[in-house]
């Protein structure tokens, strides 16, 4: 039923960016998008599916740097929380994000930035942007900052089952039970 990859972005500050899909619609979701890709399309094209939109978890240039080639291509919606990207559509928490079958739902990490959000996806998976790391957080501007993005972590992210995958915007992908109980900025 979903289609899923990761991929690792090296030039892109060793950005991450997914493909998050429906195999029954051939419908998917480009999350961030730091450099254009060709695998964008091969993978695409290996599953007969098509890219119906892209999701900006934040407007860094290492998380949006290769839109304007992506949407040279594609024609299709940027969801972004202010919504100022080109093809853009603003956002806002508890939004969902069309995807066929499958239920993607947003929700505000701010900290990081004032703009981070993070799309999660039947309850499985949460990209997460630069709000959460593996072993870590994003930096912040301020201890008030922090605070917040900290207090948005645990109100979202650690309310989903330990077995949801956290899709971080740099790192490796883990899940929220290891972050729970191992993350030194909450144990």
């Amino acid at each position: 039923m979903i289609l899923f990859k990761p991929f690792f972005l090296k030039d892109a500050n060793e950005s991450n960016a997914y493909i998050i899909g429906c195999r029954e619609a051939k419908q998917a979701l480009l999350i961030d998008a730091g450099e254009d890709s060709p695998d964008y399309d091969v993978f695409l094209e290996s599953l007969d599916a098509c890219l119906a939109g892209i999701f900006l978890t934040h407007a860094h240039w290492d998380h949006d740097g290769g839109l304007l080639s992506i949407l040279a291509r594609h024609n299709v919606p940027v969801y972004s929380k202010n919504g100022r990207a080109p093809n853009g559509k603003p956002i806002r928490e508890g939004d969902r994000i069309p995807l066929g079958r499958l239920n993607a739902q947003v929700f505000q990490t701010t900290g990081h930035t004032p703009d981070s959000m993070t799309l999660i996806v039947e309850n499985r998976f949460a990209f997460v942007g630069d709000a959460l790391f593996a072993g870590s957080i994003g930096g912040t501007s301020s201890a008030a900052m922090q605070e917040e993005e900290q207090n948005n972590i645990r109100r979202v992210l650690f309310s989903l089952p330990d077995e949801t995958l956290i899709c971080p915007g740099h790192g490796p992908i883990t899940t929220v039970g290891i972050e729970k109980n191992c993350n030194p900025f909450f144990v």
